[in-house]
């Protein structure tokens, strides 16, 4: 690919994790940057990956938030981080 190509590619990506860290949903995502859905729904495909990260980036910046907030003792978020934390080993003992 020329290096125009890999820069549109660079920036498709950069567009998907953009919107995708916003929460927009893959059909929105789609009519905005022109990826096709197929590829926003495959997670080994360079455009899914890039939807992924989007998503992962901002739940691990919200699950900062909420350690930040509980360091603090604030209740609400200590709860908070206690479901975040069981979840988190459930979901990692299901992946051994």
């Amino acid at each position: 690919m020329d290096p125009g190509g890999v820069r549109m590619m660079e920036k498709l990506h950069e567009e998907i994790e953009y919107y995708a860290y916003r929460y927009l949903d893959k059909k929105e995502i789609s009519i905005i940057t022109g990826a096709l859905l197929e590829c926003l729904d495959d997670p080994d495909h360079p455009v899914g990956r890039a939807f992924l990260s989007g998503r992962y980036k901002r739940k691990a910046e919200f699950n900062d938030s909420i350690i930040q907030l509980s360091k603090q003792l604030s209740s609400p978020a200590m709860q908070i981080e206690q479901k975040i934390a069981e979840q988190t080993f459930l979901n990692d003992s299901k992946t051994r």
